[in-house]
């Protein structure tokens, strides 16, 4: 962290009740309401001059707080300004509070409008009709009151495909709860967007409060790939393909061991993945036949946005009073994925794409969504983040077959190969394929309630993960030369 120091002040003013010269002791009083400090002198006449300069202080235009700004450290007027912050006597005169929660208001008008023309202009007149009546149900559910119990426990649960059968009104559910823990800006600018879709104009409701309660707290680029993956789910809820897949069927729970509970998941996750097949993006790099395609940059550049927020599904796990194992092996877990984006950052410049560049980009909304989802499901509950992570880090005893398909299509690029297989190898040498087993290893017990409201997270998540490489094959693999997501869909050359 940087040290605060005045000089920091844009508009720096001493602010007290009163400055008072006392010349019988040769002392200065600094009044600020309860609080008194006394400024000794040897001689009266300097005690006099400093305090005519104190008093010209509360005026932020004097051009004696020039002086002190360029006052170097140690020098009688740098540590003058430094006692008079220390104690917090200065204060900063430029007060654009207004100003600054009224330009955020606007941005964040203008990003729904903009998020809402973009995302439905291609849609027919049906199904933006079918749009409207599904942002009409969001809403409803918008209000809800908080649940005392576990989130979507035991009914009403999206993730459960009998609740919700509709696959992007399911994760849209789950995201106005992430907005709800994690960005109450971001679940206002959504209710709005809900209502632009649904044309309703509802009365102010207690969401917006947050539009006016600060400025500068919640990060607007994130606030904006938000409301892209909004309005993007619901524009795709209303597509042939929203129902969700079939999956192979959850066994008949009985109470049973952490290990032999994950086992069973294991099982049916390969199985449900046999239903489904490969996925619509190992199709399409199959075709190019080994050859380089902005198809084959894809998932590194959104794999980038996806490892920048990857310890956020660990982190609400940190907190929870875990067993002394489980709680030793998340903090090592997330010690072995913090900054792992500096290398998912420089793999994409071994790609072509200018570091400048991946910070505009927004994510593709499923991988958004990935990540969103998981660190919901860590902060519900411990269980289903534990079985979720093999979502993340691939079935225990599977090859990783995307990087191996991905390696051979990039095999041309020697320094993509050399980084993007640094990586693969750090994965692989920390054993992150295991930590699923290891944890349920030491779990004694998982009831078959528990077991079952598990295993549909999982299916959930699994279906997430095959739609979300789905969408970057749809992205990208059109593409001639490659092009990056920017704001409202707009496509970026990844030079800048």
């Amino acid at each position: 962290m940087d040290l605060w120091t005045f000089q920091r002040y844009e508009q720096p003013c001493l602010c007290v009740d009163a400055v008072e010269h006392d010349s019988a002791a040769a002392a200065i009083s600094l009044r600020s309401g309860t609080q008194t400090y006394r400024l000794a002198f040897d001689d009266d006449q300097a005690a006099a001059q400093i305090a005519a300069e104190l008093a010209a202080l509360r005026d932020s235009a004097t051009p004696l707080w020039v002086t002190l700004r360029d006052s170097e450290p140690g020098s009688s007027w740098h540590v003058l300004g430094t006692f008079l912050d220390t104690h917090s006597l200065i204060s900063e005169g430029r007060n654009g509070a207004a100003q600054q929660l009224a330009r955020q208001a606007e941005r964040i008008h203008d990003c729904v409008a903009n998020t809402v023309a973009a995302a439905f202009q291609e849609l027919s007149a049906e199904q933006r009709q079918l749009a409207a009546r599904h942002a009409q149900t969001l809403l409803q559910g918008l209000y809800r009151a908080a649940a005392i119990g576990p989130l979507f426990e035991p009914a009403g649960d999206p993730f459960d495909a009998a609740v919700q059968p509709n696959f992007f009104l399911a994760l849209l559910a789950a995201e106005l709860e992430c907005f709800r823990r994690s960005s109450p800006l971001t679940l206002a600018a959504t209710e709005m967007l809900l209502e632009a879709v649904a044309a309703e104009e509802r009365p102010a409701s207690p969401l917006r409060q947050s539009l006016a309660d600060a400025a500068g707290l919640y990060n607007e680029r994130d606030l904006a790939s938000h409301l892209w993956l909004v309005a993007s789910a619901l524009a795709m809820s209303t597509g042939a393909d929203a129902a969700r897949f079939a999956t192979s069927p959850i066994p008949a729970p009985a109470l049973v061991s952490g290990l032999e509970f994950m086992r069973q998941t294991e099982l049916l996750t390969r199985e449900t993945l046999d239903l489904w097949g490969e996925n619509p993006y190992l199709t399409a790099i199959n075709k190019l036949n080994g050859a380089y395609a902005p198809l084959v940059a894809g998932p590194f550049i959104e794999q980038y946005h996806v490892t920048a927020r990857f310890v956020e599904i660990i982190a609400p796990l940190l907190s929870m009073r875990l067993a002394d194992p489980l709680r030793a092996m998340m903090f090592r877990y997330y010690s072995e994925e913090y900054g792992h984006e500096a290398l998912e950052s420089t793999t994409c410049q071994a790609l072509g794409v200018a570091e400048a560049t991946l910070r505009k980009t927004l994510p593709l909304p499923l991988h958004f969504a990935f990540v969103d989802v998981l660190t919901l499901l860590a902060g519900l509950d411990p269980i289903s983040s534990f079985a979720a992570i093999m979502v993340i880090e691939g079935i225990f005893g599977e090859p990783p077959k995307m990087s191996l398909r991905l390696m051979a299509a990039a095999r041309q690029n020697q320094a993509f190969g050399h980084i993007s297989g640094e990586h693969d190898e750090l994965n692989e040498t920390l054993n992150h394929n295991s930590i699923s087993r290891d944890m349920f290893e030491c779990i004694g017990a998982v009831s078959p309630a528990r077991q079952a409201i598990t295993m549909r997270r999982i299916l959930f998540l699994l279906e997430l993960n095959h739609r979300a490489w789905g969408g970057i094959a749809d992205f990208y693999g059109h593409q001639d030369q490659l092009r990056l997501q920017g704001e409202f869909g707009t496509r970026l050359a990844p030079g800048g």
